[in-house]
């Protein structure tokens, strides 16, 4: 009976482990402001910013906002 008890308490410990540690999506970004200084009206210009996700799980809900 006592190898029963300490094997379920093992894998309570096991699972709790797993669940806490499971995977996180984290973004990493070449840069989070960029400054086009001035621009003509009616000019058109452009930038890439590099998203990544660094984490261990999928990146989701992207939103991008202009002051």
């Amino acid at each position: 009976m006592k190898r029963i008890n300490f094997f379920m308490v093992l894998s309570l410990i096991f699972l709790s482990y797993s669940l806490s540690h499971a995977g996180t999506p984290k973004i990493d970004f070449s840069e989070r402001v960029w400054d086009f200084g001035r621009v003509p009206q009616n000019y058109t210009v452009t930038h890439i910013f590099w998203i990544k996700n660094v984490g261990s799980d999928t990146l989701k809900g992207i939103s991008v906002k202009t002051p």
